[in-house]
């Protein structure tokens, strides 16, 4: 166990813009100081792709279409394939030193602890597994009894292990499922998604009073019961990097006026 794991929490501000490239500066952090980091974070709306949604044969048109509904269209560093985030969402992630690719299976394990632990404080008894159909399904994903209510995905590189995900709070899961398979069917791919496979936490039994921040909330508390939290922003040189990192891992066409992002952290 960590002396003390690095608290960053992204709520407001420029943070909203660049989340998705977020948890990856604090990783590379997390590498250089060899120090534990947890990560929740809000964001404004984006698409997220995979490596193989990178591969299919009309990518570029397909991102076009997105970008037209007011979605930035991002490449993810770790496995998985096509998410849509937006605020109705809550992300989360946790980093930690790690050069050893045997550990894959650990790292989801043992990081998503915190997660867990906070879901079961709102009364949400979430557990690993797969939901058949869903839109980036995989086998660590969280699930409750059958329905994916988190997606979960893992990067090693670079000296760190992120393992992060978004947890969906309010979010529909029709129309976003929606959105995504019209995403496929225009690059190209025959994937079918089960719009069904999925849910937001608010559908559940009892938990329609949920909010993006009640979850934060119980999000930092069950981490808090695991981990040694200490509260820490970024610095301006991570800050600096979020935003080159911003543009590089853009897909499309989309110039950045640095001056955009001059607002408040």
């Amino acid at each position: 166990m960590p002396d003390t794991v690095r608290l960053v929490e992204f709520t407001h501000g420029e943070s909203l813009s660049l989340s998705p490239v977020l948890p990856e500066v604090v990783a590379r952090t997390t590498a250089l100081r060899n120090q534990w980091a947890v990560i929740v974070r809000r964001q404004d709306p984006y698409v997220l792709l995979g490596p193989k949604d990178q591969r299919l044969p009309h990518l570029q048109e397909a991102v076009a279409w997105l970008r037209s509904l007011g979605y930035p269209v991002f490449v993810r560093i770790g496995g998985g394939s096509a998410v849509l985030i937006d605020h109705t969402c809550l992300s989360f992630g946790v980093a930690r030193p790690c050069r050893d690719l045997t550990t894959w299976e650990k790292n989801f394990r043992e990081l998503c602890q915190g997660t867990l632990s906070g879901l079961a404080l709102l009364g949400i008894n979430a557990q690993f597994g797969r939901a058949e159909g869903s839109y980036c399904e995989g086998p660590f994903d969280l699930v409750y009894d059958t329905q994916k209510i988190a997606g979960i995905a893992q990067a090693i590189r670079g000296g760190f292990a992120l393992v992060s995900g978004m947890l969906m709070v309010q979010q529909d899961p029709q129309h976003t499922t929606m959105v995504l398979q019209e995403f496929y069917q225009r690059a190209g791919s025959d994937l079918k998604l089960n719009p069904h496979a999925v849910t937001a936490l608010t559908r559940l039994p009892g938990q329609s009073h949920l909010t993006v921040d009640s979850v934060h909330d119980a999000l930092v508390q069950g981490h808090g019961s695991i981990l040694p939290l200490k509260p820490e922003p970024l610095t301006e040189e991570e800050w600096r990097l979020a935003r080159q990192l911003y543009r590089e891992r853009q897909v499309g066409d989309n110039p950045i006026e640095e001056a955009q992002y001059a607002g408040h952290h």
